[in-house]
Order: structure tokens, then C-alpha cells, then sequence
């Protein structure tokens, strides 16, 4: 990076002075590297309010917002997402300004922060946790009362932790500061913060997501089955043909698509938990770990973005208006979703005892057709191959 710095003589006299603790004078290669950085929560917040205004629409013509647990659990996330978009945004004033500096913009960009990134964290594990559980042994009794609590909990941690910390700290005028000098983050006086409040939750997303990802892979392949009744009891399969019986339908392989999401976060923090353990979490200011430092951040901001994308590979009909869902859903060119009338969680994430005791029993797939009553003529019950791709 350049050593030219942006920031006026005088600036630069403050920030050698005070070692850049409470002020820092950017260079130009820094001021690119954060442009990249904000351009990638740009994207990611561009895109989570461009899915929640489609979202919107369809709410507003279908006149129901939440269809299924999951839509609890996605919608948590994607306002976490936005909110964290919002807080690499922010760094434009300090590319304008070619300088960083603690005060009240600094703690504002700190809460958006971290209020996005341990938030986005929570919401990941919640739907790791909610995956692994409702694939293998079935959804709760009150899943509704399930999410709605688990979301609730996650909120009010992450809020009353930013609103206790902030106060108590010399009223919040250095509990955020620069970190590495590129963007304001909780001070390094403040480790236990730190770890409590962020470290900790991305380091048990990642480790859980990759834990949970392996049993359900091979539960997919159906290699793993897992007793309906007693979870702990599991048989594996090594022959190709059970294999291949297990799954007539396809239904466990695009269940396995809802974990795409903690798997991505997973992929995208192992590189930035990397880069922070190198450099001490910020404590270290080396200009060799600059450009990894941006790298690793750029690729972090667009979390949102991802997240989105996956929306869009799995559940791209709640985007569409709702009559021309149900038509492609009829005529076949697109999956069908489901619809909070006539199908439920669980015919979309698990296979439940008595299913798996009617699959065994019957060796034709049976197609029905049209029940009369629904307001387009009648509710169409594809045939087994046209199952349901709702995952999400």
C-alpha cells in the first residue's frame, strides 16, 4: 500500500503523536482498499432490500408475510444482513475524509457493526441448529412458538449486550475505536467485549455449521437414517442400490440446500478469523497484513449478498407474483412451492416415520388431480416427481 496519507500535515502530526490510538490518517492504498470493502456492503444491502421489497409485493397480494417457520428464522437473518451492510457503508466518511477518528459517528458505525455481524452470526445458528434438528427427527410440537422465541432471543441478546456495554464503558467515548485503523470496532482494551459479543458466536456458527453439514450430507446421500422415534439410534447404509431407494424422490437432496446458508457464512469467516488471529484481533498493525486484512473483509461484507443469492436458488417463486407461481407450478416449468393453505413444514424437511413405512409399502407413484374448492378452480397435488423444491 502507499505511504502518501490523505489527511492534512497537522493531521498527520496528531496521528504520529498519539500512535494512531484515537486518530488515524489513512493512505491512499488504505482509502482503496476500504472503497472495495464499502462497495461490497453496498452490494449486500442492495440486494437484501431489493428481495425484501419483492417479498413486500407479494405480501401485500397473497396477504400473508410469514408461510412457514423458516420465513421467521430468513427474515431475521436478512435484517441482520442489512443492517450489517449498513455498517460497511459508513465507511465513506472516512474515505472522504482520508482519515479515522473516535466520536459519534465512530460509535454509531461500532453498534451498526456489531449489531449486524454477531446478529448475522445468531441468525445462522439458528438455522443451522433448526436444519439439523427438523431434517433428522422432525419439527417441534409449536414450531411457530419455536422460531418466533429462538428469533426473539437472539434480537434481545445482541441489543441489551450493545445498550449495557456502550454506557458503562467512560459512557461509550473509547469503548470504539479504530481497528487496525481502517474502521471503528470495540477498543482493544476491551477483550471480554470482544469475545462475548462477537468472537464467540462466529467461531460456534462455523464450527457447528461444518459439524452439522457432514451427518446431513450423508443423511442426503442416504448413507444415514436416523430413527423417528429415538434419536440417538442411527443405522448407515453402505450398499449402492439402498442408497438409491432411500431417496426416490430426490426430496432429502434439496432438503439439504437449507444448510447451504450456515455452510456459506462458515466459508466466508474462516478467512477473516484467520486474519484477525495473525494479527493479534487488531492489536497488531502490520502493513504486511493490510491487502489480506481488505481481501478478507471485502469477501465478509458480502455476506448479504450470498445469502440472497441462495434465497433466490431456493426459493425463487415467493419472488414472483403469486398467480404466476401458480402457473408455472401447474404447467411444471418451475418448482412448486408451497402455500400457507395446503402444505407444511413438514412435507418439505422431513420424512417422518410413517412416511418412510408408506414409501416402503407402495412401488407406483399414484397421481392425483384437481380438488374442487381453491380459488383458482382446485388445489393441484403434483405427482411425487414434481415435489415440492420450498426448502427455505
Amino acid at each position: 500500500m502507499s505511504d502518501v496519507f490523505n489527511c492534512l500535515l497537522e493531521e498527520q502530526a496528531v496521528f504520529n503523536t498519539t500512535q494512531g490510538t484515537k486518530f488515524t490518517c489513512l493512505t491512499r492504498g488504505d482509502s482503496i482498499g476500504l472503497t472495495l470493502a464499502a462497495e461490497a456492503g453496498f452490494i449486500s444491502l442492495v440486494a437484501v432490500l431489493g428481495v425484501f421489497m419483492l417479498i413486500m409485493r407479494n405480501t401485500i397480494q397473497s396477504g400473508s408475510l410469514i408461510r412457514q417457520p423458516t420465513d421467521i428464522y430468513m427474515i431475521s437473518l436478512f435484517l441482520f444482513d442489512i443492517i450489517m451492510a449498513l455498517g460497511r457503508v459508513t465507511d465513506v466518511k472516512w474515505i472522504h475524509e482520508g482519515k479515522v477518528y473516535v466520536g459519534g459517528f465512530c460509535t454509531a458505525q461500532g453498534v451498526l457493526q456489531q449489531i449486524g455481524e454477531t446478529g448475522s452470526a445468531l441468525a445462522t445458528l439458528a438455522i443451522a441448529i433448526y436444519t439439523f434438528v427438523v431434517v433428522l427427527w422432525g419439527p417441534a410440537r409449536h414450531p411457530y412458538f419455536v422460531a418466533y422465541t429462538v428469533v426473539g432471543l437472539n434480537w434481545l441478546f445482541i441489543t441489551l449486550f450493545v445498550a449495557i456495554s456502550v454506557p458503562i464503558h467512560t459512557h461509550g467515548s473509547d469503548y470504539y475505536e479504530q481497528l487496525d485503523g481502517f474502521w471503528c470496532w470495540i477498543g482493544n482494551q476491551y477483550t471480554a467485549e470482544r469475545y462475548a459479543g462477537e468472537y464467540i458466536w462466529m467461531w460456534v456458527t462455523m464450527f457447528l455449521s461444518f459439524l452439522a453439514y457432514t451427518p446431513l450430507f450423508f443423511w442426503a446421500r442416504g448413507n444415514l437414517t436416523v430413527s423417528p422415534t429415538h434419536w440417538w439410534k442411527f443405522e448407515i447404509h453402505t450398499d449402492k442400490n439402498a442408497v438409491r431407494d432411500l431417496d426416490p424422490d430426490g426430496r432429502k437432496r434439496r432438503a439439504i440446500g437449507m444448510i447451504a446458508y450456515p455452510l456459506v457464512f462458515a466459508i466466508i469467516t474462516l478467512p477473516t478469523s484467520v486474519v484477525r488471529w495473525v494479527s493479534d484481533f487488531g492489536k497488531k498493525t502490520s502493513h504486511n497484513l493490510t491487502s489480506a486484512t481488505f481481501a478478507v473483509e471485502f469477501l465478509f461484507s458480502l455476506s448479504g449478498a450470498f445469502n440472497v443469492a441462495l434465497f433466490l436458488a431456493t426459493r425463487s417463486d415467493l419472488l414472483l407474483p403469486r398467480n404466476m407461481s401458480s402457473k408455472r407450478n401447474k404447467t411444471g416449468m418451475a418448482p412448486a412451492i408451497a402455500s400457507s393453505e395446503s402444505d407444511t413444514e413438514v412435507n418439505d424437511l422431513v420424512s417422518s416415520k410413517s412416511d418412510t413405512r408408506q414409501r416402503e409399502r407402495v412401488s407406483d407413484p399414484m397421481t392425483l388431480g384437481l380438488l374442487p374448492g381453491a380459488d383458482d378452480g382446485g388445489w393441484h397435488l403434483p405427482a411425487p416427481e414434481e415435489d415440492s423444491d420450498d426448502l427455505a
